[in-house]
């Protein structure tokens, strides 16, 4: 089986197009961490708001459970 990936020949590097070719391998490597960073930030950002919507479940769970044996303790106490 073939190696399907095809190899860029050119980027886009703020808003302007640059052969790959042409660039330094400094560059190319800053790119590349560039690139990176920026889908760890993005993934970084989904885990924060994945913690927070199940944080905010487990606050609303345990709110319910209070009030539904706060309600049954108030029955008995009366």
């Amino acid at each position: 089986m073939e190696d399907e990936r095809k190899e860029l020949t050119e980027v886009m590097i703020f808003d302007k197009e640059y052969k790959v070719a042409d660039l330094s391998d400094q560059i190319k490597l800053t790119f590349n961490a560039l690139q990176r960073m920026e889908q760890e930030a993005q993934e970084a950002s989904y885990q924060s708001v994945k913690a927070n919507s199940a944080v905010q479940f487990q606050a609303t769970a345990l709110k319910k459970m209070l009030d539904k044996e706060t309600t049954i303790s108030s029955k008995f106490a009366s």
